[in-house]
């Protein structure tokens, strides 16, 4: 009785996940082309089309090698028919050697290579690099033919990498410090806002990720979208399955919907504190003699606007002038004027 797994590997390759390479224009998915060398397929890149997958001859013995515009960029001697996974060399391309892996069909390399490009963007994000997370995730999400719900969890995975780097830009006073007047980094408020845009496209996609929820109800607990961060809580409730084993996931989701909804009211008792001590305060203080001045000033300006030189009759002739005159009417007036 044969195993799934090696029975699948019996079967020819339709295409090929390439990851890992030096070169980045190398990595991506190769297709078969229809056309064979040397009694295996020569596959050609989905993105770029002069860049091939076959296999050569290199003196008196056969290998794998991966060129483009007749440059090789990586290759690997064996004799084997069927392109091996690993031993890959450099010739022109850069460093590392590519993992190469071959699939019986383009939606199980597509699964294989959107898994490659996460583990490569978990790993930026496990260094801090988050936004070169965020980008790996977007190119995960450019791979085709992939199922809806893994595309919803790396649409929530990449929240997450928005939301870790809101946290990292997120202005932090030490207990014992004092307030400055340095303004807040607005790359904390775009990438939870970003964190919030792609949790809200993965819940669209699978409204049962979890994942997606969390990150984007505490993305928008960080900058304060209350509304909007109770129902991402809520999804996040809705997506736990039900029963005992999942409890303790359903009680956390529950618990920071509590916790906003308190930080919520007591920032609005905190504004109005604010805005009742503001009214509180005194006015200051007026100088008797810059008020005297003053009142001077506006008696003169109310005495000239009074005088007869001021009542002079082309001043009355000036208020006939409106919208809707004639222009023989208006000629008329501005010549007595």
């Amino acid at each position: 009785m044969f195993e799934f797994d090696e029975l699948e590997a019996a079967l020819p390759h339709e295409a090929i996940a390439v990851f890992g390479a030096g070169s980045s224009e190398v990595n991506g998915l190769f297709e078969d082309t229809g056309v064979q060398a040397f009694g295996a397929p020569i596959f050609r890149h989905t993105v770029m089309s002069d860049t091939l997958l076959a296999r050569e001859r290199c003196g008196e013995r056969l290998g794998w090698l991966i060129g483009a515009n007749r440059r090789p960029l990586y290759g690997i001697r064996t004799e084997e028919p069927q392109c091996p996974p690993s031993g890959w060399r450099a010739f022109k391309g850069d460093g590392p050697a590519p993992r190469v892996e071959g699939f019986a069909s383009m939606a199980d390399a597509c699964v294989r290579l959107a898994e490659a490009w996460c583990e490569e963007a978990e790993a930026f994000n496990s260094q801090g690099r988050f936004r070169l997370g965020a980008e790996v995730y977007k190119r995960a999400l450019g791979v085709p033919v992939l199922p809806e719900k893994k595309r919803a969890e790396i649409h929530a995975l990449r929240a997450k990498s928005f939301r870790q780097l809101a946290e990292s830009k997120k202005k932090v006073r030490r207990e014992g410090e004092e307030e400055d007047n340095e303004e807040e980094d607005p790359l904390h408020g775009l990438a939870a806002e970003w964190a919030i845009q792609e949790a809200e496209e993965a819940l669209e996609r699978d409204p049962k990720c979890f994942l997606a929820g969390w990150e984007g109800a505490i993305a928008a607990k960080h900058i304060g979208w209350w509304h909007k961060g109770r129902l991402l809580a809520k999804k996040a409730m809705q997506a736990v399955p039900a029963g005992p084993a999942h409890r303790s996931q359903r009680e956390t989701a529950s618990t920071l919907f509590l916790l906003m909804a308190e930080e919520e009211q007591e920032e609005k008792q905190r504004k109005v504190l604010e805005i009742q001590q503001s009214r509180g305060k005194d006015e200051p203080e007026v100088d008797a003699k810059e008020l005297d001045w003053a009142r001077g000033v506006a008696t003169q300006l109310n005495e000239a606007l009074k005088s007869e030189d001021f009542k002079r009759p082309h001043h009355q002739i000036w208020k006939l002038i409106g919208p809707g005159l004639k222009k023989k009417d208006a000629d008329m007036l501005f010549s007595e004027i």
